[in-house]
C-alpha cells in the first residue's frame, strides 16, 4: 500500500516505530511514490477523473476571457476589469504552496475532494453575483479550490505510473488545459452572445460534480471507506486543539509546520505589488504615494519572504525535519530554476496572446464574443497536438531539453508572426500567426516540469516530499504567469490607449475616461479602420510585444537547463 493514499500512517504504525505525531514527520514521511496496485480500467478512469478536474480549473481561467467586456459592462465598473482572471489566478498560485501540507493531514482523496467542493463554491458565489466585488470573491475561493486541484493532480498522476510514462501522462494531464482552451472561448462565446455570461461559472458544477464522484469510486486502492476516512482525519485534526495540545505546540505547528509567516509575507507582497500594477495609470497615477508605497512593500515582503525560507528558517526551527515552502536546496539547483522560468514566461507570453487576440477580434473588428472565440482555433488546437507529441517523444527517447528549447524557440517565432496582426492584416494572416504559440506551450509545459523532477535524487528519504514540492513551485510558477501576463498586458494596453488618445485628441462624448473606452466601441462600431480602430490596434500590438519579449526570456532560460534526461 502506497503512502500517497493512505496520507498518514496509523497510530499503531506510529507506536511500534516510536515515530512522532509532529505534522511536518507526517508530511516528510509520508508523501512517497510507490505505485499503488491498481488494475488498467480504475487507472484509467483516475487519471480521466484527475483531467476532468484540471480541466474545470483551465476551463475557469479561459471562459472569462470572452466575457470580460460584457461583464464589466453589465456591472458598470471597467476598473476592476483584470482582477475577473487574477482574483482566480492569484490564489490559485500562492495556495498551491500549502495545499501539499494540508495534504499530509487529509490525504489525498479528502484533499482533492476538498479541493472540488471549494471550486464548486465559488463558481456558484460567482454566477450568482450581483456586484463586480461578489463576482471577484467568488473568483478567490475557486482559485483556493483550483490551486490545490493543479498540484495534486500532477502528483498523484505522476505517482500512478513508473517515471518513463510520466511525461505522457503529464503531457495529457497538461492537455486538459489546452482542451479547456478550444472549449473555453468558444462556450464563454456562445453562452454570452445567446444565453447569459453566467452559465459560465454554472457550467462547473456538473462539470465538478462528475469528477468528485469518478475520483471518489475509483481511486480508491486502499479500499478505505470515504466518510470513515473522513471521520478519522478530522479526529487527527481536532487533536491540534489547544485543550488537548499545548500552545506552544499548535504555535510551532503554525510557524513550522505550515511557515505561515513566509506565506503571508509572500501573499501580501504579491496582493500589493498586484493592487499597484492595476491603479497605476487607471485610478491613480504612477508617481502617487500609493502606488509607489504598494510596489516598494510589496517587493520588500516578497524579498522578506524569500530570505526567511531561505537563511532564517533553517537557524530557528525547533525540529529538524520541519521544512520550510520554499526550500533553498531545491530552488538553488540551476536546472529546476531555469525551467521553472521557462514555464513562467512562456505561460505569461500565452496568456496575453490568448487575451489580446480575443480583445483584438471583438474591439478592432467588432466580433461577438462567440466569433471572437472562433478565431483561437488555431493557437489552441496546435497546442492541444503538440502537447501530446511532446509526450509521446520524451517517453520515447527520454530527451527533455531538447524539446524544451524548441518549444521556447517557437514561442519567441510565434510571438514576432502575432505583432503582424492589425486592423489591416488579412485572413489569412489572423489565422496563421496563431499556430506557432499553441505549439510553444504545448512543448514547454510538460517538458518543464519533467527537467524538474529529474533533478531530485531517487535515493534521498524525502524524495517524495521533494518532489511534491517541486511540483508546487511549478504550478506556483505557472498560476503567477498567469496572473501577471492579465496585469501587465492590461497595464500595457490601458497605458498605450490612454497616450494615442492624448497624442491624437480624441475625445468620446458619453465617455470620458478610459475604462468606458470598451462600452463604447460595442454600441458604437465605426470599423476597423476609423481613427479608434487605429489606436486599439496598436494598443493590442503593443501587449503583443510585451508577449514577445517574456518568450525571448524564456528561450534563454531553456538553453541553460540540464541535459539529464529520464530513466528508460
Amino acid at each position: 500500500m502506497s503512502d500517497i493514499e493512505t496520507g498518514i500512517h496509523s497510530d499503531r504504525d506510529r507506536k511500534i516505530s516510536g515515530e512522532s505525531d509532529d505534522l511536518s514527520l507526517k508530511h516528510k514521511r509520508c508523501i512517497t511514490l510507490d505505485r499503488p496496485k491498481i488494475n488498467k480500467v480504475k487507472l484509467f478512469l483516475s487519471l480521466f477523473s484527475l483531467g476532468l478536474s484540471m480541466f474545470v480549473t483551465a476551463l475557469d481561467v479561459l471562459i472569462v476571457g470572452t466575457i470580460i467586456d460584457t461583464v464589466c459592462k453589465t456591472f458598470g465598473d471597467y476598473t476592476k476589469s483584470g482582477w475577473i482572471v487574477t482574483g482566480y489566478s492569484l490564489p490559485n498560485a500562492l495556495f498551491s504552496l500549502l495545499w501539499a501540507r494540508l495534504s499530509a493531514v487529509l490525504g489525498p482523496r479528502i484533499s482533492v475532494v476538498s479541493c472540488i467542493i471549494l471550486f464548486e463554491a465559488g463558481s456558484l458565489i460567482s454566477a450568482l453575483a450581483n456586484s463586480m466585488n461578489m463576482l471577484i470573491a467568488g473568483r478567490v475561493v475557486a482559485g483556493i479550490g483550483g490551486s490545490g486541484l493543479q498540484t495534486l493532480s500532477l502528483v498523484i498522476g505522476c505517482q500512478l505510473v513508473d517515471e518513463k510514462s510520466r511525461p505522457l501522462v503529464l503531457s495529457l494531464l497538461n492537455c486538459t488545459f489546452a482542451v479547456a482552451s478550444i472549449v473555453g472561448p468558444f462556450l464563454g462565446g456562445a453562452f454570452t452572445t445567446h444565453v447569459t455570461w453566467r452559465w459560465c461559472f454554472y457550467i462547473n458544477l456538473p462539470i465538478g460534480g462528475l469528477a468528485i464522484a469518478i475520483f471518489v469510486f475509483f481511486y480508491n486502492p486502499e479500499g478505505v471507506n470515504l466518510l470513515e476516512k473522513f471521520g478519522n482525519t478530522f479526529k487527527k485534526v481536532s487533536s491540534f486543539h489547544p485543550v488537548k495540545k499545548s500552545p506552544k505546540k499548535v504555535l510551532q505547528q503554525l510557524l513550522f509546520g505550515f511557515d505561515i509567516l513566509s506565506f503571508i509575507s509572500f501573499t501580501a507582497g504579491w496582493l500589493l505589488f498586484l493592487l499597484a500594477l492595476t491603479f497605476g495609470g487607471q485610478t491613480h497615477a504612477w508617481n502617487s504615494g500609493i502606488v509607489i508605497s504598494f510596489i516598494i512593500i510589496g517587493v520588500l515582503l516578497i524579498a522578506i519572504s524569500l530570505v526567511y525560507d531561505f537563511k532564517v528558517f533553517e537557524q530557528i526551527k525547533t525540529q529538524d525535519s520541519f521544512r520550510p515552502l520554499l526550500s533553498w536546496e531545491i530552488m538553488s539547483n540551476r536546472s529546476i530554476l531555469l525551467s521553472n522560468f521557462t514555464g513562467f514566461f512562456s505561460t505569461v507570453a500565452y496568456n496575453v496572446q490568448m487575451i489580446y487576440s480575443v480583445q483584438f477580434f471583438q474591439l478592432v473588428y467588432g466580433f461577438s464574443a462567440w466569433k471572437a472565440g472562433l478565431h483561437l482555433i488555431p493557437i489552441l488546437v496546435s497546442t492541444v497536438v503538440f502537447s501530446i507529441a511532446s509526450g509521446i517523444l520524451t517517453k520515447k527517447t527520454g530527451h527533455i531539453k531538447p524539446l524544451l528549447v524548441f518549444g521556447s524557440a517557437m514561442g519567441v517565432l510565434g510571438g514576432g508572426l502575432m505583432t503582424l496582426l492589425d486592423n489591416k492584416s488579412t485572413k489569412h494572416t489572423q489565422i496563421g500567426v496563431l499556430i506557432l504559440p499553441g505549439v510553444a506551450l504545448g512543448f514547454v509545459l510538460p517538458s518543464a516540469l519533467i527537467a524538474c523532477h529529474v533533478q531530485l535524487d531517487k535515493g534521498n528519504p524525502s524524495y517524495g516530499a521533494d518532489l511534491l514540492e517541486t511540483t508546487s513551485v511549478n504550478a506556483l510558477l505557472k498560476s503567477l504567469g498567469t496572473t501577471l501576463g492579465s496585469i501587465l498586458s492590461t497595464m500595457v494596453f490601458s497605458t498605450s490607449m490612454n497616450n494615442k488618445m492624448k497624442h491624437g485628441g480624441l475625445s468620446l462624448e458619453e465617455y470620458d475616461r478610459l475604462d468606458g473606452i470598451a462600452s463604447y466601441r460595442m454600441d458604437h462600431f465605426d470599423g476597423p479602420r476609423s481613427e479608434m480602430g487605429y489606436i486599439l490596434s496598436d494598443s493590442i500590438k503593443n501587449a503583443f510585444w510585451m508577449a514577445l519579449g517574456s518568450s525571448a526570456i524564456a528561450f534563454l532560460c531553456s538553453i541553460f537547463v540540464s541535459k539529464r534526461k529520464i530513466a528508460m
